[in-house]
């Protein structure tokens, strides 16, 4: 409930420097007075300053004695302190109203002066006078302490075991008195035998008193603890006659030896007693005994400080008692909830590098005081042994400690003195929800009706992530200067929906507009200061609804304030009630009116229609005062706590009415209300049945104020501090059980109550979201040197949230209501965390069970896994549990989850790979190493299949981590820190032609060097090898493992062997399926040298059969749109005028590609880095020794041409498709895979990619049927675009004469070949004996080949040979002017 925040202020002393043996308020705690030896201090509480300050003389000290107590008179009249020799001495505090304590004066120099109101300080601070009423001996030993029990009357207890009753005009009231000798002790009051102290030298060390306890709360020097208690106010120490009892009766609270100090809760009816073994016990009365029961301990544990505090020093409960200060004789603060939830403890902040806080404490304090509504801890600090000062910690508190109607509230906020601290639900649910594995898996696609309207198909979400970003923000909104200045401090505040805020002050209230983002306050100052908020504020539609009383004219009220209006009475609407409201709430349209004489007034709000105003009529009244006092009732509010009665078809459906929940001192009763009668106007009456009791130590409640119709949203929740937290949860009955016969089953609960524990102190409930937000103290060191006033660290508030639907799971389970459980869970299925849950479910029930030294007669794992077993996310469940646990308790886990194994093989089944990759990391550490190497081989196959080539790269990381000399042994841990080896680059040397270590065994006709396309430096050119792997060749691993054996070499070899065949088969797979996209994504994943393996892949995998189906698959693989069709007739293209021809034999000008190569992680960009910014026509579509063989009018020609053929595009492609498309035709360009080159650029309309194909089809690095199937392709494509696709129609008229120039270059190739058969001699075919087959085509250089032509190339760009053949004399070609290939 209330939090630190900022720095301690340090306040300073008025004379000399002394020790400060106590500081006390006032009734108000409005002034506090600090008493020193000789003196004492009166403080104002805002502005935090000195008032008056008055010594004793010298003679009176030496006479008298030096000070030891002080006192208020409860009306701030008069101060009474004792002395050292047993005196009291009476001082008149008078005011003066004719001036006031400071004058506020502006300095001369102009730039300093006050030109903002809030540099005025309008609070009035009185000027006090003290004079000295009365001097009197107390001739009864020396004065312990001091209580005030009334305002006429003071109790002084003496060392001679004396209750002394002084009236506070001087007399002593000697019938009053009472002697503890006299007084009976015993457990409860129904014990008959009681014996009074007869102990010599026994004395009240401490007391309080309360009237609503009745009693007293005292310890004694020998360190017992009781209560004194008393029939009547009275406190006669007589024998009662007509009784024939004591009147004042002693009860001990039992287990108490070592007592130092004790205060009273007056609201809640509890006596705290702190003891010297640093804890605090908290006792309630018994109200069929009579005698203390212990209720809770208040005791620190090794998380919060390990050490010992030492003794309890003074312990101050606040004004509202919901919150208790705590301090400690070695040093440190806390501050609890009113149940013994731990709020602040100063033992744990920040204090620098490892201090030792045993030894020497920063902040030791031997007195508090809280100041008015609790906003501020006054505190003695001490300084050395002598020397002490005040020190000051402002606070901020939750809107539930004053306003519990607030509970309904999304949002989170606190209030303090002058501002509040909101954070709103934004924070929580802007970025909380990630992607969890297994986002496209077939369970979670059959379970997509219960997915959140916001999620598609291919996510799903697992927890919320508390950003530390939105745990610390909190909105600050600075109530109005002209307001809180002369009405500080803040008392209610209320929030709605909307984020509208409404404060109320001293006096008056003032509401902020979020839509219009300012406060709208009182036109009329009058109006804001003639009533005063007494009884909380709340929202009601777009009305303020205040409980209020009037000063003007002197009644009780509630008072309706329009939102959209003015601040004005003359818009209000007001009724008059017959006592003080002390707590408002509302449900739906029900206001609950809890007031001063008890009664609980529920009344009907309405709208009148046309005029704006507000109608309320009560509809009932109940009357509490036997169930509690009325200054103990903490809250009455109406919750739906039932379900309507089962009615007949035909009849309309009834609406049970409300329950009405009253929490009074902790203790929350129901009281259930029904419909008995109607009265006079036909409205219905209501009547009450007796209350019941639902928990005790309550300290808020919350319950759901909507319609929704879950059982977590009919659900009463509890926070009992340090008992936890309580729900009471609906039981409803099946669907089918219900319709058939409502009546049966009549003795089983409709609800239970669930414990279960929490970790952070809830303010808000979300119940749609099943979170619990709350808030919790954290600090931050500025400055370490002790003699700094920033010593101290700074405080401030971190939002905390907390899941509890597995929680409440285990306790539905464990009580054998699994339906119920699986109802809640069904309910929530669709919440991002939900997963989560189940794994925190599993997690905390494993834990318990696995390391119970006990044997467990119900286990309830099995029955947990089994209920789990009802979701999809069953497996991974499982997994994510088990690789958060430690290893010895796996076993235990899959006993009941079954074989890791079968898991692993549903998983695969279910085509949820990355959760099988996790069963991985399992089984690696429970089966042999052959195992995990089998079920990861598998997995890869699955992976490559399903396109999951991220996966893959890890699995190729996990295959090769696995080491071959574990093969039969289990491993025992999983290195998760090692990094896995990246892919080795094999020196080049003339034996080599492997193209990777992925692509092991790989044999090409001709090898080719890697390009500048690959992530690697580019090799020199070598010579062709053998196509042979020696154990040589082979990079190793390394690892922290002696050198392998022989058989261990071999073993690597063939692991590397099938790796690389199944790469090899998927790859080959991807392409002869068209699926260039899958296939780049590969070899972006596993840094695959692409230009060597199409090399080797041109007669095989990359050999286009069906081209206008390649093409179409990399228009849906790519989404590049389809052209549109033209706007210009197609004759106008098709007669244009050749440009350009070439023979047939000439020699190609364009070897290679001449692209400036792109890296592969450019070209490929993964989804986290953007592409590479390339032009479209530029310097990716020509050749570099294009300008050879192209004039300067033909290039603008084309160029013309290009710029007509991309106007026809209507939508424009992505630029990273772009991009990817021309990385790929590049590759294919280098690899000579000429099909694919054309298909790609017929797909991108580069006219000129396809000329250079067409060119490339006259070297020997394109086979005769190569060329023979780019011809077909080309006479495919143009079909295709003359019958269906009419948009590439123009770029297929304007490359239509590369066809015939195929044709001639084939037809020049045939007879090439023919005429070499011709010229074989029979000599050169007898040297070998075995006939020889028929001649084929030439084989094609290595791709090395291509690389030293393109160095030639680069020298001498205009000259270029082709390929020698000159040893085999031909005849010229028959002469051909010209290839009919035209560019237009």
């Amino acid at each position: 409930m209330y939090f630190p925040i900022g720095w301690p202020k340090i306040l300073k002393n008025l004379g000399p420097d002394q020790l400060i043996k106590q500081i006390i308020s006032n009734r108000d705690k409005i002034l506090f007075a600090s008493l020193t030896d000789d003196s004492f201090t009166v403080w104002f509480c805002k502005p935090s300053v000195p008032i008056v300050y008055h010594k004793r003389t010298e003679e009176s000290l030496q006479r008298l004695g030096i000070n030891v107590g002080i006192e208020w008179k409860p009306d701030s009249s008069m101060l009474c302190i004792s002395t050292s020799e047993g005196h009291l001495i009476l001082y008149n505090v008078e005011s003066q109203p004719e001036q006031t304590a400071y004058q506020q004066c502006d300095p001369p120099n102009a730039s300093l002066r006050r030109d903002s109101a809030e540099l005025f300080v309008k609070e009035v601070i009185p000027s006090l006078k003290i004079t000295l009423f009365k001097e009197i001996l107390v001739w009864d030993g020396q004065i312990t302490r001091m209580c005030c029990i009334s305002g006429t009357e003071i109790l002084v207890c003496t060392t001679r075991a004396h209750l002394l009753r002084y009236r506070w005009d001087g007399t002593q009231n000697r019938d009053y008195c009472l002697d503890l000798g006299r007084i009976p002790f015993s457990i409860n009051q129904q014990v008959s035998k009681a014996e009074p102290i007869i102990e010599d030298n026994t004395h009240v060390n401490d007391i309080e008193y309360s009237p609503l306890v009745c009693g007293f709360g005292i310890t004694l020097n020998d360190g017992r603890a009781a209560y004194l208690t008393a029939p009547n106010l009275k406190f006669d120490p007589n024998i009662c006659l007509e009784t024939r009892l004591w009147a004042v009766q002693g009860i001990w609270a039992q287990g108490i030896d070592d007592a130092t100090c004790v205060r009273v809760n007056h609201k809640f009816r509890l006596i705290a007693i702190g003891r010297k073994n640093s804890t605090v016990d908290v006792f309630t009365i018994d109200e069929v005994t009579g005698g203390l029961e212990l209720s809770h301990t208040m005791a620190l544990s090794s998380k919060d400080f390990p050490g010992d505090p030492g003794p309890v020093k003074c312990l101050r409960w606040s004004g509202d008692g919901r919150a208790v200060a705590a301090c400690w004789g070695r040093g440190g603060v806390s501050v609890w909830s009113t149940f013994g939830a731990l709020l602040v403890c100063s033992l744990a902040w920040d204090y620098g590098l490892s201090p030792d806080l045993a030894a020497h404490n920063p902040l030791v304090v031997t007195g508090m005081e809280w100041a008015t509504e609790g906003y501020q801890l006054w505190m003695v600090k001490m300084e050395g042994d002598n020397k002490s000062n005040l020190i000051q910690l402002d606070f901020v508190k939750s809107p539930l400690s004053v306003n519990p109607c607030m509970g309904n509230q999304r949002h989170l906020y606190l209030q303090g003195d002058d501002k509040l601290y909101i954070n709103l639900e934004d924070n929580l649910t802007r970025r909380t929800k990630i992607s969890i594995i297994d986002s496209s898996s077939e369970a979670f696609q059959e379970y997509g009706s219960d997915r959140p309207p916001d999620v598609d198909n291919s996510t799903k979400y697992r927890e919320y992530v508390d950003d530390n970003e939105c745990r610390k923000q909190w909105n600050v909104l600075q109530l109005p200067a002209t307001y809180i200045a002369s009405n500080w401090p803040l008392r209610y505040s209320a929030m709605d929906g909307t984020g509208g805020v409404a404060v109320a002050g001293r006096a008056g209230l003032a509401h902020w507009s979020a839509a219009a983002r300012r406060w709208k306050l009182f036109g009329n100052e009058a109006h804001e200061t003639d009533f005063v908020v007494s009884g909380g504020l709340l929202w009601w539609r777009d009305y303020i609804v205040a409980g209020s009383y009037s000063i003007t004219e002197g009644r009780d009220e509630l008072r309706f304030y329009p939102r959209d209006a003015k601040l004005d009475n003359r818009h209000a609407y007001m009724l008059r009630v017959p006592a003080q409201p002390l707590a408002l709430d509302l449900l739906d349209d029900r206001l609950v009116v809890f007031a001063a004489d008890a009664l609980v007034t529920i009344y009907e709000l309405t709208r009148r229609d046309g005029l704006g105003g507000v109608e309320a009529r009560c509809i009932q009244a109940v009357d509490v005062s036997a169930l509690s006092h009325p200054a103990c009732v903490l809250s009455a509010a109406l919750c739906r706590l039932h379900d309507a009665p089962a009615r007949p078809a035909h009849m309309a459906p009834h609406v049970a009415p409300d329950s009405l929940v009253i929490n009074a001192s902790g203790k929350l009763m129901m009281v259930q209300r029904e419909e008995y009668d109607v009265d006079e106007d036909n409205n219905t009456a209501y009547s009450c049945l007796p209350a019941t009791v639902l928990a005790s130590c309550v300290e808020s409640v919350w319950a759901d104020g909507g319609n929704s119709r879950t059982q977590l949203s009919r659900a009463l929740w509890l926070w009992c501090g340090a008992h936890g937290a309580r729900v009471w949860l609906p039981l409803l009955a099946r669907e089918n059980a219900r319709r058939a016969d409502p009546a049966r089953h009549t003795f089983m609960a409709k609800r239970i109550m669930l414990p279960f524990h929490l970790d952070i102190y809830p303010l808000t409930i979300l119940f749609d979201d099943a979170i619990l937000l709350g808030a919790e103290n954290d600090t931050t060191l500025y400055a370490s040197d002790t003699n700094s006033v920033f010593s101290l660290p700074f405080c401030v508030i971190n939002r905390t949230s907390q899941v509890y639907l597995h929680q409440i799971l285990r306790q539905l389970l464990r009580r054998n209501l699994g339906y119920h459980a699986w109802e809640i869970a069904r309910s929530c299925a669709a919440l991002p965390y939900f997963p989560h849950a189940l794994e925190l479910l599993l997690h905390e029930v494993l834990e318990e069970e696995a390391t119970s030294k006990e044997p467990i007669p119900d286990a309830q794992l099995p029955s947990v896994i089994e209920f789990v077993h009802e979701f999809p996310v069953y497996l991974q469940t499982i997994v994510q549990c088990a690789r958060k646990t430690e290893i010895a308790l796996w076993a235990y886990l899959f006993s009941a989850a079954g074989k890791p194994k079968d898991l692993f093989q549903e998983c695969l089944q279910k085509k949820m790979l990355d959760t099988a990759a996790s069963y991985l990391i399992i089984l690696q550490n429970l089966e042999s190493s052959t195992v995990s190497r089998q079920l990861a081989t598998l997995l890869l196959d699955t992976a490559l299949q399903e396109e999951r080539f991220d996966l893959a790269r890890d699995l190729v990381r996990f295959l090769r981590a696995i080491d071959p000399n574990d093969v039969e042994s289990p491993r025992n841990s999983v290195n998760v820190q090692q990094k896995y080896g990246q892919i080795a680059q094999q020196p080049v040397t003339p034996n080599a032609d492997d193209l990777s270590v992925i692509l092991g065994s790989m044999q090409l006709a001709g090898g080719r060097g890697r390009s500048f396309s690959t992530t690697l430096a580019p090799r020199d050119p070598s010579p062709p090898a053998p196509a042979r792997r020696t154990a040589a060749a082979t990079v190793k691993r390394k690892k922290s493992v002696p050198a392998r054996s022989e058989r261990s070499s071999v073993g690597d070899i063939g692991e590397e062997a099938v790796i690389s065949g199944m790469l090899q088969r998927h790859m080959r797979s991807a392409l002869s399926g068209a699926r260039l996209a899958a296939l780049g994504k590969l070899a972006a994943a596993l840094e695959l040298q692409l230009v060597a393996w199409l090399a080797g892949e041109r007669e095989r995998a990359a050999a286009v059969t069906g081209a206008v189906a390649a093409l179409q698959r990399v228009h849906d693989d790519f989404r590049w749109p389809y052209p549109d069709p033209p706007t210009m007739p197609y004759e106008a293209t098709a007669n244009m005028e050749p440009m350009y021809t070439a023979p047939a034999d000439a020699e190609s000008l364009c070897g290679d590609s001449g692209y400036m190569s792109l890296s592969l992680r450019h070209a490929l960009p993964l989804p986290d880095s953007p592409p590479a910014p390339v032009s479209s026509v530029g310097e990716c579509s020509v050749a570099e020794g294009g300008g050879a063989a192209w004039g300067a009018g033909e290039e603008q020609r084309y160029v013309a041409l290009v710029e007509r053929l991309h106007q026809q595009r209507s939508e424009r492609p992505d630029h990273k498709a772009h991009v990817q498309l021309r990385y790929f035709l590049q590759l294919m360009t280098e690899a000579m895979c000429v099909e694919w080159a054309v298909i790609i650029a017929v797909v991108l309309r580069d006219a000129l990619a396809v000329l250079r194909c067409t060119n490339a089809a006259r070297g020997t690095d394109v086979s005769l049927p190569a060329a023979r199937r780019l011809r077909a392709a080309l006479v495919e494509l143009r079909a295709w675009a003359d019958a269906e696709c009419l948009g590439y129609k123009p770029f297929m008229i304007a490359i239509g004469n590369q066809i015939p120039f195929l044709t001639s270059i084939i037809n020049n190739r045939e007879r090439r070949l023919s005429l070499s058969k011709r010229v074989r001699t029979p000599s050169t075919g007898s040297l070998n004996q075995e006939p020889k087959p028929a001649p084929q085509e030439p084989k094609m250089p290595p791709p090395q080949k291509a690389q030293e032509v393109k160095s030639v190339r680069k020298e001498s760009p205009s000259v270029m040979p082709e390929p020698a053949q000159t040893q085999i004399p031909t005849p010229p070609p028959p002469r051909e002017e010209s290839s009919n290939c035209a560019i237009v």
